[in-house]
């Protein structure tokens, strides 16, 4: 599945898979505890944001997360994310080796600013990579 650029999946359909997966890890929570955690999250933990968050973009949303027409790519999503935190747990997550994750939570906090954080993990941890493993 790696290095098919056209590796998909629906957006509810991620989100199931990652209802399955822990609240916790380790370079996920490192950095909300010592970087930043998202103002505007839903839910208490990272999976319970993502899980939410993959779900509701098979809708128009709401509020700050309204879109004009409803999105079912994965993909999609996952490279248009905002916030490193929940890129590294979705890593995690899906079970990226640990040197991998930690080269990407290395690189998200030398970026400093989110926007540059987030481009810096997707560099090293890219959606194939994702997908792979989901």
């Amino acid at each position: 599945m790696q290095g098919n650029t056209l590796a998909d999946i629906r957006c509810r359909k991620f989100s199931d898979v990652l209802k399955t997966k822990s609240d916790h890890y380790p370079y996920s929570d490192r950095y909300i505890a010592e970087v930043h955690d998202s103002s505007t999250k839903t839910g208490r933990t990272e999976r319970e944001h993502m899980v939410e968050w993959f779900r509701a973009n098979e809708t128009r949303g709401f509020g700050s997360y309204s879109r004009l027409s409803p999105n079912q790519s994965a993909r999609r999503c996952y490279n248009s994310l905002m916030n490193a935190a929940s890129l590294l747990w979705i890593a995690e997550a899906v079970g990226i080796d640990e040197l991998t994750v930690r080269r990407a939570y290395e690189a998200a906090v030398a970026a400093g600013d989110y926007r540059r954080a987030c481009g810096a993990i997707r560099k090293i941890i890219t959606w194939d990579m994702i997908y792979a493993l989901a």
